[in-house]
């Protein structure tokens, strides 16, 4: 009997110039790094400095304990894998460095799970999918409360409401499912 390759190792990646991506990357065996906060600080500069190796600009984001989520803008001079190999690589290697390992350490899951952002509609039901998250995870039950994410940001300009998604999950994301983002 034939086996089947891993479905990842099948599937492949759009590059689109001049396009937003949903990104979803998961942490190896679901490591809790942003549980702490030096570990998003971290995190948060590492993305910084990549952005100008290769250029892209945050549509919105959550960092999750054991995940991320990220909508990113990446213009035609750059490419998603080239953007997310360098924040996981450049992450890793920052990490080690603050945390004195020196032996081989493997932080994220090999891939990561991208979509092309497609339309308005699309663009804001992945908003929606990030901002709730923390939500749908059991880490808060005000999705604004969650200090990881861009929804404060949003609220700032108006964007959002202040209780946003408090009272039951926003309507978009009760319209569609995709468990496919995590």
């Amino acid at each position: 009997m034939d086996e089947k390759p891993p479905i990842r190792a099948v599937i492949r990646r759009w590059y689109v110039p001049n396009a937003v991506y949903f990104i979803a990357a998961v942490t190896q065996d679901r490591r809790p790094l942003s549980a702490q906060e030096a570990n998003v600080t971290l995190l948060r500069a590492t993305m910084r400095r990549v952005k100008v190796l290769h250029p892209f600009a945050m549509r919105a984001y959550a960092f999750m304990p054991e995940h991320l989520h990220l909508l990113l803008f990446v213009p035609e001079n750059s490419n998603i894998s080239a953007v997310m190999q360098s924040i996981e690589w450049n992450y890793t290697r920052n990490y080690k460095r603050t945390h004195g390992i020196r032996a081989s350490l493997h932080l994220w899951q090999r891939g990561f799970w991208d979509h092309v952002i497609r339309d308005e509609d699309d663009l804001q039901w992945h908003m929606d999918y990030i901002h709730y998250n923390p939500v749908k995870h059991g880490l808060t039950r005000r999705p604004l409360d969650y200090p990881h994410t861009s929804l404060g940001e949003y609220v700032r300009r108006g964007w959002y409401e202040p209780d946003w998604g408090v009272e039951a999950p926003p309507a978009t994301l009760r319209n569609r499912s995709d468990d496919n983002c995590e």
